[in-house]
């Protein structure tokens, strides 16, 4: 149910509360890390689960890049992309019986994404954690054309 916090995310980035943003991120994160790490402790593994864990993701983590964009933090190329490989990829899993769990260069993008916006929406003000953030964004960038390019091997 992480999918919900998509609506109080929005609503802090329109509000300008980026600290309220940070902290429904580091949940989101927290969660999504719990929830993956019990469902395979207890075998909860579920085509449905396989599919709406990472849309939740997917979700959660493009809709402050499109914040960013909107700041020009980040450019908009760099997020068309990102979400071109979204959309392939979530259309691709819907249409395996077992939802296709994700690969590993996808687990670490994801990883990566996650880890650069709590970096560039971080309420510690140090140096450079906004540029830290940006650079982390583009390994995960890296990740996410390398994982498209692994789900479909030439």
């Amino acid at each position: 149910m992480r999918i919900i916090l998509i609506f109080p995310i929005i609503f802090s980035l329109e509000m300008g509360n980026l600290n309220v943003v940070w902290y429904l991120l580091l949940f989101a994160g927290v969660t999504d890390f719990l929830d993956g790490f019990y469902a395979r402790r207890y075998n909860a593994i579920t085509k449905e689960g396989s599919i709406l864990d990472p849309l939740a993701d997917k979700i959660i983590i493009i809709i402050p890049f499109i914040w960013l964009c909107k700041q020009d933090i980040v450019p908009y190329w760099s997020l068309s992309l990102i979400t071109l490989r979204e959309f392939i990829i979530t259309a691709f899993r819907a249409s395996k019986n077992d939802g296709m769990p994700a690969l590993p260069f996808a687990k670490y993008k994801t990883l990566f994404f996650f880890m650069s916006l709590l970096l560039i929406f971080s309420p510690y003000q140090l140096p450079n954690l906004v540029n830290s953030g940006l650079i982390i964004y583009w390994i995960g960038f890296l990740f996410n054309i390398l994982s498209l390019i692994s789900y479909f091997p030439i």
